[in-house]
């Protein structure tokens, strides 16, 4: 089981990170055009399309599944003061089983709709240059999938009453 863990873990990291370069190169590709368009009034073709299409994309999915590992996603507690730890865990397995399920249909969904890109060849048109837009459209199916074998997981852990070991919370 610590094996499946660790694999989850690095999968959940690994995406997470590809997020975070996404913004590390959004942020530079914006400032290096405000700063040419300030300068020289050039402006670097394709920024808004760039943003939009692929940078907003791995900021805000990719890191879904590392997000759901770490439990950050947003959580009401309101009843949970007044439930027996038993019936704290049975919730507990149950969000997480409803999430994986919820997670599961948007994979599909999103797969779906990401394979009719890319039959098509998706494209915007950038200063007359077609800019191929379809590899974003698999980001989504990839972080929906992983949040949901995140959610399944954990169920084991969660149905002991336990938390997920230490060590596998903060690896990578």
């Amino acid at each position: 089981m610590a094996f499946l863990y660790r694999l989850t873990n690095q999968a959940a990291v690994g995406l997470a990170m590809l997020g975070t370069l996404g913004i590390l190169l959004m942020v530079s590709h914006v400032t290096l055009d405000v700063l040419l368009r300030a300068t020289f009034s050039i402006s670097i073709p394709a920024t808004v399309e760039l943003v939009t299409r692929y940078y907003l994309i791995t900021l805000a999915l990719l890191p879904l599944g590392w997000v759901e590992w770490r439990k950050g996603m947003i959580t009401v507690e309101a009843l949970e003061g007044m439930m027996s730890r038993r019936l704290i865990v049975i919730s507990d397995v149950l969000v997480s089983v409803v999430s994986a399920v919820i997670y599961g249909v948007l994979t599909l969904a999103t797969w779906d709709k990401a394979m009719e890109q890319y039959a098509i060849g998706s494209y915007v048109m950038s200063l007359n240059f077609p800019m191929p837009v379809w590899p974003t459209y698999f980001a989504l199916p990839a972080a929906f999938a992983l949040a949901a074998v995140v959610c399944v997981v954990r169920i084991p852990v969660l149905a002991k009453g336990g938390e997920l070991p230490s060590s596998m919370q903060d690896e990578g």
